[in-house]
């Protein structure tokens, strides 16, 4: 996290300059985060707070279509002298290309910056291709992700909507008028890190079903996924079997029911294998400079229940529960959209834990957020 990218000053003024060509559009957000909770590691409680400026311009011509989100990213607070972070600033970074880096550290004060997403596609007869820094996701689960090997995410994620992103090359292209076909390669320094894979998917008999394939990294995968309905019952499902280059092939699999009344509630219920659980002792530090989320138990159950009560009000609430030891997550969201002219919505959440002290979840001490976020 603490390289440098030295080409930020022409491209930021790339990114604020005002288009004149046919074609240019611009958007962005101005997002705050605060978070409070405490230290795993020395028991000290720790507030962070992140404001993220991003800037999403785009350039369209003929069949070429350029898109790039950059942020300028001002975090404070006391969390900046945790232990955690000092091992997320450790963190090797998964990207190939440094498009991030630090402008300004103190104490108190880090200013840092990255090209969060940058694009450029063509839309040939062949197929589209897309290259450079995006977002590559293959995943049909709402709670648990198996298929998603490239942009993996926890479901405690405080900002479910972002995702690190993989610098690749992707080719995607329709197969009739029910089916797609993708092949995706995401370079690395070491060869031997690099992913190449493929994705089949198709609407047959009323079931949208996926095939994927792969070299993903350090490991072999291939996945099936599907979803559809019975009787007004949505269900989904992914399996996926991976097999690390030092040996040792498991298992990933999810299975999802899930109902939308008329009302405008939605619930879901998951179940989550997981074949390769991790020593229980402290996943939660490891999940911290791991590419993919680390998981102590076999066997998960998952709810998910969200609705838009009003235009100005929605909520989403997940619960977790580690069948093999107990322990258990309660994650409730609630956000309001402010009755202004400017887009601004407004979210407060918590993450609460039990189980005993030795359980995946119950070593985890609570944590409260609030955010703010004003879209122009």
């Amino acid at each position: 996290m603490a390289r440098r990218w030295q080409v930020a000053p022409w491209l930021a003024c790339l990114l604020l300059a005002s288009g004149v060509e046919a074609g240019f559009s611009q958007s962005g957000s101005l997002k705050n985060l605060s978070v409070g909770s405490r230290s795993l590691i020395d028991g000290d409680r720790y507030v962070s707070n992140l404001t993220r400026l991003r800037l999403n311009p785009r350039y369209r011509y003929q069949d070429w279509i350029v898109d790039a989100a950059y942020d300028l990213e001002l975090v404070s607070g006391s969390f900046l002298d945790s232990p955690e972070f000092a091992l997320l600033r450790d963190a090797p970074e998964p990207r190939y290309w440094d498009l991030q880096g630090d402008i300004h550290e103190s104490g108190a004060l880090l200013a840092r910056h990255q090209l969060y997403r940058g694009t450029v596609q063509w839309r040939s007869p062949a197929g589209d291709f897309r290259f450079g820094r995006q977002q590559v996701n293959w995943s049909t689960a709402l709670i648990w992700n198996p298929m998603d090997i490239l942009n993996p995410v926890s479901p405690l994620q405080l900002e479910p909507d972002e995702r690190v992103g993989v610098d690749a090359i992707l080719w995607d292209r329709p197969w009739g008028a029910l089916g797609r076909i993708s092949a995706v390669h995401a370079p690395q320094h070491d060869d031997g890190e690099a992913s190449t894979a493929a994705r089949i998917k198709r609407y047959i008999g009323g079931v949208d079903a996926g095939l994927m394939a792969g070299e993903f990294a350090d490991a072999t995968r291939a996945g099936v996924s599907g979803s559809g309905s019975v009787s007004d019952i949505g269900w989904r499902t992914e399996i996926v079997w991976s097999e690390p280059d030092a040996g040792g092939s498991y298992w990933q699999a999810v299975a999802d029911v899930n109902w939308a009344f008329r009302s405008g509630f939605n619930l879901a219920l998951e179940y989550f294998y997981n074949g390769r659980p991790v020593s229980p002792e402290n996943p939660g530090l490891a999940s911290l400079v791991s590419t993919l989320p680390l998981y102590a138990g076999r066997h998960y159950a998952g709810l998910l229940a969200w609705q838009d009560i009003n235009p100005f009000w929605q909520y989403r609430v997940v619960v977790i529960r580690n069948a093999s030891d107990a322990s258990w997550v309660l994650y409730p969201r609630s956000t309001w959209i402010l009755p202004l002219k400017r887009e601004i919505y407004f979210t407060a959440g918590a993450q609460w834990f039990g189980g005993n002290d030795t359980s995946e979840y119950g070593k985890l001490d609570p944590l409260g957020l609030v955010e703010m976020q004003w879209f122009f």
